[in-house]
């Protein structure tokens, strides 16, 4: 490799780098936070203790759709990224009793006072499950996760150009593994 070359992939690998640490990885979202707390006050004795929390905005997206397209093996990743423009997520070890009472959320239940709708919501002794989505028109702007169980609580919010991701999610749980439009399995 010539001299010039190696100067260009180290000064990328430096902005990147800086980039990637100027980014927060920790983030604190009050409409997740609001969820926690609603999921304790709900359930006396239960405690949600962080194990990830984190945001993904464009620029770190971005970045990662580049990486899904020069990394062999990671282009499985790279349809589940497309059209995303935000992510948070917030995975809690969860130490609890049971799931038998929880209630859907106070944040969610004002999430569908205002245009949001429920696409699934799941509760039996082991698991609730909330999924919203905001649509607007045709499209999917927003979606909501919730996964309560006897060891985790995951909360998820993305948001962007979801039709695809969310069609693609629908495949999958029916056991397709494919995108709409592409060929697969």
């Amino acid at each position: 490799m010539n001299p010039v070359s190696s100067r260009s992939i180290r000064g990328l690998a430096a902005a990147i780098g800086l980039a990637t640490l100027s980014m927060p990885g920790c983030f604190w979202s009050p409409e997740l936070s609001s969820i926690r707390q609603d999921m304790e006050k709900q359930m006396p004795g239960s405690s949600f203790n962080k194990n990830i929390e984190l945001s993904l905005g464009p620029l770190t997206l971005s970045l990662a759709r580049l990486v899904t397209s020069l990394v062999p093996g990671t282009d499985e990743a790279r349809p589940w990224l497309h059209g995303l423009s935000h992510v948070q997520v917030g995975v809690y070890e969860a130490s609890i009793d049971s799931v038998d009472n929880v209630r859907t959320p106070r944040r969610l239940r004002s999430l569908l006072d205002h245009g949001w709708e429920t696409a699934v919501r799941v509760r039996d002794h082991n698991e609730a499950v909330w999924i919203l989505y905001r649509p607007d028109g045709d499209h999917v702007k927003e979606v909501f996760v919730v996964v309560l169980n006897e060891d985790e609580l995951v909360l998820v919010k993305a948001s962007g150009h979801l039709e695809r991701l969310v069609a693609a999610a629908l495949d999958e749980a029916h056991g397709h593994h494919h995108f709409p439009g592409e060929t697969g399995s």
